[in-house]
């Protein structure tokens, strides 16, 4: 409560009045326990333990990228680029102790409304959060794409090594006939705990490609939620979970079918030393009246010594008769025959394993269109 009341005593009185009501909605329901079945792999009871207060502004040089204009923000708080496309957000009541928290704190974010028959440039917005232990901040977007809109949106989610909480949400809308290609590469501070969710509404024909490089971070957890309102809307998910050592990643999907004739492809891939963990939960549900919806789901993962873990759980619910759908699981480690060959062509040990991990990622990451942006996700690999 110190924290909120610092925060916002220079809000106007309507907007901390909603700001209370999304505190209270938190201070209600509390952190997700294990005990809910979509936290069961998460635990975030040590986060209860804590204690924490809203950091300051203060940050280091934050990167830029060729091709695209860059909007930033460190620890919350805008800090470059073009002014209008930063808001002080006054969220609307939503669903969730996490959703909850970040509406209660989040004063900034990205507000992006793209006109169709207007091109822009990719817009690259960086998110960097930490500069000093127990400190915590809060981000919350709204991205809207009018009919037959198109934007490439390049999200870079950076931090220091210092233990940080955060928490991150995208609003994301898209109309008839838009398309949003939406890039991730994510590696928070060795010491960060961060909540991320994503939430896109697709009308009719409108298509959501989003790809992601997830690495970094103590304990991250991502929601990424999708839902196919109209008919002809398609959605494209595929990531890269790569934790280090000592880490723990998380990745949550779901993709609501509600209209007939949708379409939606799911690949992750998930890289795990010893000492880590990862977690992938897709879940597709195809809702009554979905007809003719087709879906496919697949997460890949390999264990790359003692001590790696992976849980990895697609699932699918479908309440319609005619559709196709289908997902599978694989998990293994590195084909000896195929280092033993890198080997005889005179790669040592190390460099013909990288080569093969590099090419289990690469599957993934070949599917950013935009260049600049591939090429930081493979360089942070």
């Amino acid at each position: 409560m110190n924290n909120f009341a610092a925060a916002f005593a220079a809000l106007p009185e309507g907007a901390q009045h909603l700001r209370k009501r999304h505190l209270d909605a938190f201070l209600r329901d509390g952190l997700p326990t294990k005990a809910l079945e979509d936290w069961r792999y998460t635990d975030l009871s040590a986060l209860a333990e804590r204690p924490l207060a809203l950091a300051g502004a203060e940050h280091p040089p934050l990167p830029t990228l060729t091709g695209a204009q860059t909007v930033a923000f460190a620890n919350g708080r805008f800090v470059s680029g073009d002014r209008s496309l930063a808001h002080a957000a006054v969220p609307d009541l939503t669903p969730g102790a996490v959703t909850a928290l970040n509406a209660a704190f989040a004063t900034a974010g990205l507000e992006l409304d793209v006109p169709a028959g207007q091109p822009r440039a990719p817009l690259h917005v960086v998110t960097w959060f930490g500069g000093g232990a127990g400190g915590m901040a809060h981000l919350r977007h709204r991205i809207r794409l009018a009919p037959g809109a198109s934007l490439t949106l390049v999200v870079h989610e950076l931090g220091d090594g210092a233990p940080f909480f955060c928490t991150q949400v995208f609003d994301i809308d898209l109309a008839e006939n838009s398309r949003l290609d939406f890039y991730r590469v994510q590696q928070f501070g060795a010491g960060t705990t961060a909540l991320t969710r994503l939430d896109a509404r697709l009308a009719g024909d409108a298509r959501f490609n989003g790809v992601g490089l997830y690495a970094g971070g103590a304990l991250v957890r991502n929601d990424l939620n999708v839902a196919l309102e109209a008919p002809g809307a398609d959605a494209e998910l595929h990531g890269v979970l790569a934790p280090a050592a000592g880490e723990h990643l998380d990745v949550h999907t779901r993709l609501d079918h509600r209209g007939p004739r949708g379409r939606s492809r799911e690949g992750f891939r998930c890289i795990v030393p010893a000492k880590a963990r990862a977690i992938f939960n897709g879940k597709v549900i195809v809702h009554p009246g979905a007809q003719k919806t087709d879906s496919e789901q697949h997460v890949d993962s390999l264990l790359l010594a003692p001590g790696a873990e992976v849980d990895a759980k697609p699932e699918l619910e479908i309440f319609a008769d005619d559709v196709k759908c289908a997902h599978g699981a694989t998990c293994g480690q590195l084909d000896e025959d195929a280092l033993y060959y890198l080997r005889t062509r005179g790669l040592d040990l190390a460099s013909a394993r990288n080569l093969l991990l590099r090419s289990f990622a690469q599957h993934v990451l070949d599917r950013i269109g935009f260049e600049p942006a591939r090429k930081l996700a493979e360089g942070m690999l």
